[in-house]
């Protein structure tokens, strides 16, 4: 894979890289790199197991952890994101026609009186607040960047009809509406273009009380921004221009925010991380995702991409801030979805999708009158808004029904409430923790198995959800899996048709890789082609990366920097990569117990494979094994191991050690083992490298506790694989529900988070993927010691019996898991990890012959027909 990068889509501009900033407020303590360890460890939001837990807290502590040392304060952001749609000049233009018009004034410094719009004063303001902007902008010739001072601050703007405290949401928006409105009329005017179009419009959620739809988070946490952008299309030719609520969702959303009446803005900025992983969850296909924070004196603009976050903070009282403010609202209205991040690789379409929600526990939704701050500058865009909105629908969906729109008995529910009558919500004014939709206070708990159940009504609402339908150019089913968060390398699974006959799916997977492990990803794949193929082991039949305009790499296409400046930012660069292979079953789809340990035998079988050929896999965890769509011709259903993303060449047969550790080696040992300290590199070494990304459970003690990484650690993940697989899900599902899942590619509900019998894991588990590294291998170390092991199997057994005992229908019985897990687990604490292909395999085979009854007697196949 070359280093070298094509051209960015905008090469006339280049980075001002004096303007670009670490932000290192909030970085995490993580694992430097060492000589050995290129590529440590660290927790990410987007590689989660649906049964760990994803409430607020945690989401944000994750966030936080990918992004850091990967935050930086970019003030040319605005200017590099709309700079081709909105210059400095014409901002500039359009802030002395408000001032005339008195949508903004300025005064001096301390003065109370606010300057004559026609005065010489107000004139050096705006030429101060053009130098300042432009000395904050992007260069875009050949020259050398010329040191400019930035001036004082002499002057005092104010927007008049910026929303008192605290920020109403709805005034917030149509403040935002009015002013793209009244600029891009100014613009038609001094332009004299009349060919300006707007493509997008600011919103609110109607609902002031649930999360927005579609955005992948299966608990309740707060997913519900304050505005968001959304494409004209959702907007009804009315003289309010409502959003149509079927669009409120994060597939259709271009862009999310968030409102804060305070003058700290870094709340906001932590929530807004979380709707740009939500964005990013809901549309994988984003080359990068945007967010807001607005308040009363302060903008703040992010775009997050595989490499980390860009943000960019400007004050509304500052005249290069006012500027600014005119250029990100005025070119939001005016992007294309590729200025969004879209990939144009993928193509995207429209369908219509039922969600059922609860029925708010407080049944007032304010609605705040518009008309007011509507001016004659609409009428200017309306004819222009009809034409628009009319194109987009017809070129993205030419068959588009009424469907979409909600009937009155689809929009949400309102009940007479005396406090209804002239309410307003700040952003203050969100459901807290306690008002989460599932009413458990707050807590997770087991899904399925008991936990309590909401007594208030559903409601099922009708989505305009956007799905990709055609992926590098094949037919696309549907999203199988999506790891996506924010800084990593995003992967996701398609599954795309092997022709348009759509009769043999493929599985198409997009990543972002790191140029530094190119040549590693290459030798791993030049091994695999020139070694004979393996069974259990599925191998890319085609790989290529991605080279379209603006989509192949982080640093250079998206953030627009030169090859010679690449390295001034200590980040990674990421190249978007494409694989296909073919198509097999996720875990998540056994049919019985015994199925998903078949499935194992194979991934092990393949794994030793690798072993033998020297190539160490590095990333064992339930998304890299697949299950075979159907029992071959000698009714074999061994599994498979898949991506090779983390692996690398060793040398061959490395499987073959057989040292083994003393026995009976107290943890204390086994910790001051791990617990030695690495090298660490030399202070000319390579810049900082993001590092690995994996599913913290899954991961052995050693590598938790940052020691080279060696089989042994892939075989301990696999004992945490099984563990865990059995505390993941309450049996399988039916029947008819696998059948219907294999005809459709195994494809997931738009945006949904968790098949129906996804179980939460229970404490004694979370606490594998929670706190801090050394802390979780602590309580692996103490849970597989000789001593603790025998409680630890005790411990499990309840919940293994709340997941898999059934009183309505046939099903294995507990103590028969219980027995596979406690032989298992006995074998790797005896042994200190120190576990071979052959003993743990045979462990899994003398299981399967024992209770093979088990599974004829209380399951069906599913796949027959």
């Amino acid at each position: 894979m070359a280093t070298g990068q094509p051209e960015c889509k905008i090469q006339s501009v280049r980075r001002n890289l004096r303007l670009i900033r670490h932000a290192r407020r909030g970085d995490q303590d993580i694992q430097a790199r060492t000589k050995n360890k290129q590529s440590p460890v660290k927790q990410s939001a987007g590689n989660k197991h649906p049964s760990e837990n994803h409430t607020r807290d945690v989401v944000d502590s994750e966030i936080n952890h990918e992004l850091s040392k990967a935050r930086y304060r970019a003030l040319d952001l605005a200017d590099l994101m709309f700079g081709h749609l909105v210059t400095t000049n014409l901002a500039k233009d359009i802030l002395q026609r408000f001032l005339v018009d008195g949508v903004v004034t300025c005064r001096k410094h301390q003065s109370k009186e606010p300057l004559r719009p026609e005065s010489d004063e107000a004139r050096h303001a705006l030429e101060a607040a053009y130098a300042d902007a432009v000395a904050h902008a992007c260069h875009r010739t050949d020259a050398p960047f010329e040191e400019t001072k930035e001036p004082k601050a002499k002057y005092q703007w104010h927007w008049p009809q910026f929303p008192g405290t605290p920020i109403d949401e709805n005034k917030l928006v149509a403040f935002l509406n009015s002013v793209a409105d009244k600029a891009l009329s100014t613009a038609k005017s001094i332009n004299g273009d009349n060919s300006l179009k707007p493509r997008n419009r600011f919103a609110a959620p109607r609902d002031k009380h649930h999360a927005i739809p579609l955005s992948y988070e299966p608990d309740g946490e707060d997913m519900r921004p304050d505005f968001m952008v959304l494409p004209l299309a959702a907007f009804s030719d009315d003289i309010e221009l409502k959003a149509d609520e079927a669009y409120v969702n994060f597939t259709a959303m271009l862009l999310a925010g968030e409102s804060k009446s305070g003058r700290n803005a870094r709340e906001g900025l932590i929530q807004v991380q979380r709707y740009i992983r939500g964005i990013k969850r809901a549309q994988p296909w984003l080359r990068f995702a945007t967010g807001m924070t607005i308040g009363r004196d302060f903008v703040a603009l992010l775009r997050g991409d595989c490499s980390g976050m860009e943000r960019v903070e400007l004050s509304l009282s500052d005249g290069r801030g006012c500027i600014e403010f005119i250029r990100i609202v005025l070119g939001i209205i005016l992007s294309e979805k590729e200025d969004f991040g879209h990939n144009p690789d993928v193509e995207v379409g429209e369908r219509d999708v039922s969600v059922d929600v609860l029925e708010a526990s407080s049944a007032n939704f304010p609605h705040t009158d518009t008309n007011s701050m509507m001016t004659t500058s609409q009428s200017a865009i309306r004819p222009a808004f009809s034409e628009s909105a009319s194109r987009l629908e017809t070129s993205s969906n030419p068959s588009r029904s009424a469907s979409s729109h909600l009937s009155s008995a689809q929009q949400f529910p309102e009940t007479s409430s005396a406090a209804s009558d002239g309410c307003t919500t700040s952003t203050g004014s969100k459901r807290g923790r306690s008002q989460v939709d599932d009413p458990e206070d707050g807590t997770h708990r087991d899904r399925n198995i008991g936990g309590k159940k909401s007594k208030r009504r559903k409601w099922t609402v009708k989505l305009r959800a956007f799905i990709p339908v055609r992926v590098h150019g094949r037919k696309c089913m549907g999203i199988l899996f999506t790891s996506g968060s924010i800084r990593g390398r995003g992967t996701t699974v398609y599954v795309v048709a092997a022709a348009d006959d759509c009769k043999t799916f493929l599985a198409l997977k997009t990543s972002w890789q790191d140029v530094a492990r190119a040549d590693d990803q290459a030798a791993v794949l030049k091994k695999l082609v020139d070694n004979k193929p393996h069974p259990n082991v599925v191998i890319p039949s085609e790989s290529f990366q991605a080279e379209c305009s603006g989509t192949t790499s982080t640093l250079a296409s998206i953030r627009a920097l030169l090859d010679d400046e690449l390295t001034e930012l200590k980040v990674e660069n990421r190249v978007l990569t494409v694989t296909i292979s073919e198509l097999k079953r996720p875990v998540a789809y056994f049919w019985s117990p015994h199925d998903f340990v078949r499935g194992l035998i194979g991934a092990l079988l393949g794994h030793e494979y690798l072993c033998r050929i020297g190539i160490l896999h590095r990333d064992i965890s339930e998304n890299n094994i697949v299950l075979p769509l159907c029992r071959d011709h000698l009714g074999n259903e061994l599994g498979a191991l898949i991506d090779f993303d983390m692996a690398i060449v060793g040398r061959p047969n490395m499987h073959e050690d057989s040292t083994l550790l003393p026995a009976e080696q107290d943890v204390e040992e086994m910790l001051s083992l791990a617990d030695q300290p690495s090298s660490p590199l030399p202070e000319n070494d390579r810049p900082y490298r993001a590092q690995r990304t994996g599913t913290t459970p899954y991961m052995s003690i050693g590598v938790l506790r940052g020691q080279s990484h060696t089989h042994y650690d892939d075989m301990e993940s696999f004992l945490y694989l099984l563990v865990l697989f059995f505390f993941s899900y309450a049996g399988p599902l039916e029947a008819e529900s696998l059948r219907r899942a294999r005809v459709q590619g195994f494809v997931q509900p738009v945006a949904a988070g968790r098949l129906p019998h996804v179980t939460a894991w229970p404490a004694m588990f979370e606490r594998w993927a929670s706190g801090t590294f050394k802390e979780i291998s602590d309580r692996k170390c103490s849970d597989l010691h000789p001593i603790s092991h025998a409680g630890f199997i005790k411990d499990c057994f309840p919940h293994i019996r709340a997941r898999w005992a059934s009183d309505s229908q046939r099903s294995i019985e507990p103590r028969v898991i219980g027995k596979l897990i406690l032989d298992c687990w006995v074998l790797f604490s005896r042994q200190n990890r120190r576990v071979g292909h052959g003993q743990f395999i045979k462990i899994l085979r003398e299981w399967l012959a024992k209770y093979a009854g088990d599974e004829d007697k209380c399951y069906v196949y599913p796949f027959d027909s």
